[in-house]
C-alpha cells in the first residue's frame, strides 16, 4: 500500500503522519501517521452483495506505544457485512501490516479480533508474549492493499480487500482516537503443535496387538478438557465444538468453509483450517500410481528405477498441493451462496506433509518454491524401534551402528527432516504410532523437541497404528512438561546445528515399511540387489550412505541428510559428503574436494562377530513347493538380538535372524520373516538353530540371504543359491 498522503489535504497534521510513514520521523514520533487519521471505504461494484461479504469498512490509526526499542502504533479495521454483522481488528505494529504473515510477525507485536459484540480476543505466544497471527495463507487479503503501484497515500482512493475493490468515500480525515478494548488473552504455542487427527477415542483403550480394530466413539467436551489439561495444543473438532474452542488456549481445526463465519474465520489466529496435513504423498504415489503399474505391466517391473519413482511423486505431489487439500477451505467458502471471495486466491499455507518416507522431505518442502507444505512430520512406518530397526540396518547395509541408543536411530530420521528444514526455511515434526516401540516413544518426542521440532502428533485409529487415548494423554503430559521446562528454543541455531551434510542420490530412500530391510520405496522391484544406471547395486550406494552416517555417529558429530537435488546451496556445513550412484563418495571440506572409491569406514570396536551357517532343503525340486531353511547361529563376544516388533500377544520376541529371498527374476523379492513369524528356535549350549518354511511358486534360480546381528552391531550374512524346476505340465 502506498504510504504518502494526498497532496490536496497536505495539512500540518497529515505532514507529520506522512513523514512518519516514510521512516523520516524523529525519535518518539508515531510510525504510521497522525493518531485518529481514518478513511471510510465502500464496496465498488454493482448488484446485491452476498450476505457475508464486507460492504463497507473504516480503517483508522490509533495511539503510538513504545514497545522495547521500537515505536509502534495501533491500526484499527472496523468492517460491516451485507447481512448487518460486523467485526473489528486491531494490530499494533511499527509499519503497515506486511503482505506476508512471516514478514508481519517481525513488525506486529499485538493482534486482536472482535466478532460482532462478542468478547475481544487477543492472541499471544504463551512462552514469548509475541503476537500470534493467522497462518492460513490469507494474510495479504486481511488488510486493504493498493490496487496499483501508482496509488498514493496511506489510504488510497481505491483498494483491494478480501478479493474485491473498495473505493474511499471521502478524503481521509483526523477524528477521535479509538483505543483497543480490554480483551481476553488467548495463549497459544505456535511452536509446539501437539495433538491427534480425529475427534474420536477408543471405547476400550486396552492395547490391541492382534490386527483387530478398535471401536471408536466421539470425543466429548469433557474429553477435550482432559486433552487440554494433558498439554495438547492443537485439537481436531467437530463444528458443534468450534464455539467452545474459539475462546480456549488452543489451536483447532476441522470445521470447513461451510461451517465457519466468513470472513472472521480468516482472522482467527487459533483456527487452522478444515484440514491440516497432506497424508503420505510418497506412499500414496507408490500405492496408487506405482504399484498398480507393477501389477499389470511386466516391462515396468524390470524398468523401474528410483528416478522413475521420483518422477511419479513429482506429478502426484504437485497436483495434490495445488488442487487438493490446500484448496479445501477456499473451495468450501466458494460453495456458499452468502460468500463471494472475488479475486482472493490462496493455498492453505499451514498444511504439513505427514509422511513416512522422510527422504522426500527436501523435495516436498521445496516444491514450487513456496508453502504448502509448511512442514514435514515423520510418520513411523510399521513396527519401528531402535532395537528392531538399527539391527536390520546393520544386517542390510553392512554398517555397524551401535544398537543400544535411540539417538542413533532418531538421528537418521531427524537428519532428513532437519536437513530439509534448513535447506528450505521450513519446519519439521514427528508423530507416534501404535506400533512404535513404547520404550522409544517418550524419548523420540523430547529429543525431537530439543532438536527444534515444532509439530508433534499421535495417530489415534486403525489397528496397530492406533495409539489409545490414555497413552496419547500420557505422552502429551510428558512432552508438555519437558517443553515448559525448556521454553526458549533458538530455532535458527537449532536448524543449523549439523556440521556435516550427507547427500543421497534423488529417488533413493529408506523403504517405507521395509525400513531397515532395504527395498527402495518399499517395493520388491527396487530391491538392493538390482543395479542402477551406473551398473552399481543399490546396496553399494546405500551401504556408503549408512557407513558415512555411522562415521558421524561414532565421532559424535551432528549431521543432516538430504537428497542431492538441483537448486540447493549447501552452505554453512563444515563438510559435505556426496554419495554417488557410481559407488564413489565425494567429500568437500571448505575449498577442498576429494573423490573416494567408497565410504570412510570409522574405527569400530574389536571383538568376535557371530557365526552363521545356512542350509536349504530340498535343494532341488519342482515348483510349486514348500521349502525349509535352517540357520545355525553361534554368538561371538556379544549377545544376538533382533526382533520384528511386538507379536500378536504384545511380546517382543528375539527371532535371531532375517531372511530374504531374491529371484527368480532380478525384480522378484520377498522378506520371508513376514510369511513365517513363528520360526522354530532351538537353543543349545554352543549354538542356536532357527528354522523357517516358505513357499516357492515359480521355477527358476533363487538366492536366499540370511543375516544375523549382535548387540554391538556386528553382523554375519550368508547367501544360498538353489534352483527350482518346473512342475509337471497340466
Amino acid at each position: 500500500m502506498g504510504y504518502g498522503v494526498p497532496m490536496r489535504r497536505f495539512t500540518l497534521s497529515v505532514l507529520v503522519g506522512w513523514l512518519a510513514a516514510c521512516g523520516t520521523c524523529p525519535a518518539g514520533a508515531v510510525p504510521l501517521g497522525t493518531p485518529g487519521l481514518a478513511a471510510r471505504y465502500s464496496f465498488d461494484g454493482d448488484g446485491q452483495l452476498p450476505g457475508s461479504v464486507v460492504k463497507a469498512f473504516t480503517i483508522a490509526l490509533g495511539q503510538a506505544e513504545e514497545d522495547g526499542s521500537a515505536a509502534r502504533q495501533w491500526l484499527h479495521l472496523s468492517a460491516e457485512k451485507a447481512n448487518g454483522e460486523s467485526f473489528r481488528v486491531w494490530a499494533l505494529g511499527s509499519v503497515y501490516p506486511a503482505r506476508t504473515e512471516t514478514a508481519a510477525r517481525e513488525t506486529v507485536s499485538r493482534y486482536l479480533l472482535q466478532a460482532g459484540s462478542g468478547q475481544p480476543l487477543e492472541y499471544r505466544n504463551r512462552f514469548t508474549g509475541a503476537a500470534v497471527l493467522p497462518r492460513l495463507g490469507a494474510w495479504e487479503h486481511l488488510f486493504p492493499r493498493q490496487t496499483t503501484d501508482a496509488a498514493k497515500g496511506l489510504f488510497p482512493s481505491q483498494v483491494r480487500y478480501l478479493g474485491h475493490r473498495y473505493r474511499r468515500l471521502v478524503d481521509a480525515a483526523v477524528g477521535d482516537v479509538a483505543s483497543p478494548p480490554e480483551a481476553r488473552v488467548i495463549e497459544l504455542l505456535p511452536d509446539l503443535l501437539l495433538g491427534v487427527p480425529h475427534a474420536t477415542k477408543q471405547k476400550d483403550q486396552t492395547r490391541l496387538f492382534d490386527e483387530s480394530d478398535y471401536e471408536l466413539i466421539p470425543l466429548t467436551q469433557a474429553d477435550y478438557e482432559l486433552m487440554l489439561e494433558s498439554g495438547m495444543t492443537c485439537l481436531f473438532v467437530r463444528p458443534e465444538i468450534a464455539d467452545w474452542a474459539k475462546t480456549r488456549d488452543v489451536f483447532y481445526w476441522g470445521p470447513g468453509g461451510g461451517d465457519v463465519s466468513y470472513p472472521e474465520c480468516l482472522y482467527r489466529s487459533n483456527y487452522l483450517g478444515p484440514s491440516l496435513f497432506l497424508d503420505e504423498p510418497a506412499v500414496v504415489t507408490r500405492d496408487h500410481r506405482i504399484r498398480p503399474r507393477l501389477r499389470k505391466d511386466p516391462a515396468y517391473r524390470k524398468a523401474i528405477t528410483p528416478q522413475l519413482a521420483l518422477d511419479e511423486l513429482r506429478e502426484h505431489f504437485h497436483k495434490k498441493k495445488t488442487e487438493g487439500t490446500p484448496t479445501a477451505l477456499l473451495r468450501g467458502l466458494d460453495n456458499r451462496p452468502d460468500v463471494d471471495t472475488g479475486g482472493m486466491h490462496f493455498l492453505q499455507r499451514n498444511i504439513y506433509s505427514w509422511e513416512t518416507m522422510v527422504s522426500t522431505a527436501g523435495y516436498q518442502l521445496s516444491e514450487g518454491g513456496a508453502a504448502p507444505p509448511s512442514s514435514m512430520v515423520w510418520e513411523p512406518p510399521g513396527r519401528v524401534g531402535t532395537r528392531r530397526t538399527l539391527p536390520e540396518m546393520n544386517m542390510t547395509y553392512g554398517c555397524q551402528i551401535p544398537v543400544d541408543s535411540p539417538k542413533n536411530f532418531a538421528s537418521i530420521i531427524y537428519g532428513f527432516l532437519r536437513g530439509a528444514a534448513r535447506a528450505t526455511g521450513r519446519d519439521w515434526g514427528m508423530s507416534i504410532y501404535g506400533a512404535v516401540d513404547r520404550t522409544d516413544a517418550f524419548w523420540f518426542q523430547t529429543h525431537a523437541h530439543d532438536l527444534g521440532a515444532r509439530l508433534f502428533f499421535f495417530w489415534d485409529s486403525h489397528k496397530l497404528a492406533c495409539v489409545p487415548f490414555n497413552e496419547c494423554l500420557a505422552l502429551a503430559r510428558n512432552l508438555r512438561a519437558h517443553a515448559e521446562s525448556h521454553p526458549h528454543r533458538d530455532f535458527a541455531r537449532l536448524k543449523r546445528a549439523a556440521e556435516v551434510l550427507i547427500l543421497l542420490p534423488p529417488g533413493y530412500n529408506l523403504g517405507h515399511v521395509y525400513m531397515g530391510k532395504g527395498s527402495l520405496w518399499g517395493v520388491g522391484e527396487l530391491n538392493l540387489e538390482r543395479r542402477n544406471r551406473e551398473g552399481v547395486k543399490y546396496r553399494v550406494v546405500m551401504g556408503n550412505f549408512f557407513t558415512e552416517i555411522e562415521r558421524c555417529l561414532r565421532q559424535g558429530v551432528a549431521f543432516d541428510l538430504l537428497w542431492d537435488l538441483d537448486g540447493f546451496e549447501h552452505t554453512g556445513y563444515r563438510e559435505v559428503v556426496r554419495v554417488r550412484e557410481d559407488g564413489r563418495v565425494e567429500v568437500r571440506t571448505g575449498e577442498k574436494n576429494v573423490v573416494l572409491e567408497k565410504a570412510r569406514t570409522p574405527a569400530r570396536p574389536g571383538g568376535t562377530p557371530p557365526r552363521l551357517a545356512v542350509s536349504v532343503s530340498p535343494a532341488t525340486a519342482p515348483a510349486p513347493l514348500t521349502m525349509t531353511a535352517r540357520a545355525t547361529i553361534t554368538e561371538g563376544d556379544a549377545a544376538i538380538y533382533y526382533t520384528l516388533g511386538a507379536n500378536k500377544k504384545g511380546v517382543y520376541r528375539n527371532v535371531m535372524a532375517a531372511w530374504e529371498l531374491y529371484g527368480p527374476e532380478d525384480e522378484d523379492y520377498r522378506f520371508l520373516r513376514w510369511e513365517s513369524e513363528e520360526a522354530r528356535i532351538s537353543r543349545g549350549d554352543d549354538a542356536t538353530a532357527v528354522e523357517i518354511e516358505f513357499k516357492v511358486q515359480a521355477p527358476g534360480r533363487y538366492r536366499l540371504r540370511t543375516a544375523t546381528v549382535d548387540m554391538a552391531g556386528r553382523t554375519a550374512a550368508v547367501w544360498k543359491e538353489f534352483n527350482v524346476k518346473p512342475g509337471p505340465a497340466r
